[in-house]
């Protein structure tokens, strides 16, 4: 059924990540792909979409997701990803430290023409840096 196949589309793209392998996105997302959450300096579009990959990559190069949990309505599938790996790169400024991270993220992708045309994505970052060590500083009110 079309959830079903949703469900498999999203699965495939938290696959694709995992493995490094860009091209496998090019028939799954579209090519004008709305990101709501974009890191700053993406690029639109998937374009915008594997430079997030490539980049998370460069940083933890045995990144790789474990989909927790999918959920799918109407043309909205929802998700739970685990992403590990060890970083080997600089990560939202904290220089390589061969920590092994989890990473909880959730997603909400919408689908037209049986590619995923928005996506919606937030991502445990605070857990993430205080994983790798990060002296998190706490901003002084005004």
């Amino acid at each position: 059924d079309a959830y079903q196949d949703q469900k498999d589309v999203y699965r495939a793209v938290v696959a694709a990540v995992g493995v490094g392998d860009l091209a496998a996105l090019d028939p799954l997302v579209a090519r004008d792909l709305i990101d709501h959450n974009p890191m700053p300096g993406q690029a639109p579009g998937i374009v915008g979409f594997k430079q997030w990959a490539s980049t998370v990559r460069s940083s933890f190069p045995d990144f790789h997701g474990t989909v927790e949990t999918v959920l799918a309505e109407g043309n909205l599938v929802a998700g739970h990803v685990m992403w590990r790996g060890t970083q080997r790169g600089s990560f939202l400024g904290v220089p390589p430290s061969d920590r092994q991270v989890e990473i909880s993220a959730f997603h909400i992708v919408r689908f037209s023409g049986g590619q995923i045309a928005e996506w919606w994505g937030t991502a445990d970052l605070l857990g993430a840096l205080q994983q790798l060590g990060a002296q998190i500083v706490p901003h002084p009110s005004p």
